[in-house]
């Protein structure tokens, strides 16, 4: 199963893979295995490390010069700053840390050209507002301008942000800066999405029940989750979801963790193709949403489905 349930990172929450997170919103919500912690600017000169296929050791090591990627390169104004992972898998290491306390600060430039001189890379980048651990995370698509060379704009607010990147290719990393959006960029529209069974060797499974609301307007001071699971002749479960209690979530964010043997029996209903319906009530207003499972899988956050809600969930941009 992708999505390993959260773990505490900096106070927050989020399913991570073992070797790559899918997104970047999974990245500020997650800690490592408890590695070491880099300096606080996080910089480093630039090394010329080439790239072997990644494999997982054992037990993670803490970042180090020492075997780790290259640097990601930061352009802002007419200066730039080199950038080291603090979580990496590359070549036969993997090192899990923390981000700075204090990233590089690149000050309020409109954009800024992020940099990397391997191929075949691609970068994500995840907004979180400085010194709130528990504010909203704003994912963004970093585009490729060719030659390694990635453009990174504002999104939500101005304001003062941690902006992480992570990048994908032949392995993964982290890295973080600070940055002063000078203008607004797009809001976030909410996200859903839940996984109750999964595939298993060809055999249908559970590894747990996740559903998780993300982006709202605003966290509900209230908020339960039905949901049922429905096989293809008919028969069917109808459960409570239970409401995570651990650690805090960013704003806009409700998440639900189990009952797992919930999971465990829907997956003795019978044949699929399964429906799901969920039933979400939050501050007293019900919303209801279908998806069919494995049909409606997220590529790549298998065995979650995206669901869309009826009405609209309640966004920053007032849509609901």
């Amino acid at each position: 199963m992708t999505n390993v349930g959260p773990v505490a990172y900096n106070g927050l929450m989020a399913p991570r893979t073992s070797a790559a997170t899918i997104g970047l919103a999974c990245v500020l919500l997650l800690t490592g295995c408890g590695g070491g912690v880099p300096d606080e600017e996080g910089v480093e000169g630039p090394t010329t490390t080439s790239a072997p296929a990644a494999t997982t050791p054992t037990k993670p090591a803490d970042p180090t010069d020492s075997g780790a990627p290259p640097p990601v390169t930061v352009q802002f104004f007419d200066q730039s700053v080199a950038l080291r992972a603090w979580t990496y898998c590359y070549g036969n290491l993997c090192a899990d840390g923390s981000p700075p306390a204090a990233p590089a600060d690149v000050g309020s430039p409109e954009q800024v050209l992020v940099e990397f001189p391997l191929t075949d890379w691609s970068f994500t980048a995840s907004f979180q507002p400085a010194g709130k651990p528990c504010g909203r995370i704003q994912e963004a698509s970093v585009d490729s301008s060719g030659d390694g060379r990635f453009l990174l704009r504002p999104v939500g607010h101005a304001g003062t942000y941690d902006v992480t990147l992570f990048g994908r290719g032949n392995g993964d990393l982290f890295t973080t800066f600070r940055w002063t959006t000078p203008t607004d960029g797009p809001l976030p529209e909410p996200t859903a999405r839940l996984a109750v069974l999964a595939d298993h060797d060809g055999g249908v499974d559970s590894y747990g029940v996740e559903l998780e609301l993300a982006n709202l307007a605003h966290t509900p001071k209230q908020a339960s989750a039905q949901v049922t699971v429905r096989a293809a002749d008919g028969s069917e479960l109808t459960f409570d979801a239970a409401r995570s209690k651990m650690g805090c979530f960013p704003e806009g964010t409700v998440y639900w963790d189990g009952p797992d043997a919930k999971g465990l029996e829907a997956a003795g209903l019978g044949r699929g193709p399964f429906t799901y319906r969920v039933e979400v009530v939050l501050d007293g207003s019900r919303y209801v949403a279908e998806a069919e499972w494995p049909t409606d899988e997220i590529a790549g956050n298998e065995p979650s489905v995206a669901l869309e809600f009826t009405p609209s969930l309640p966004s920053l941009g007032g849509k609901a």
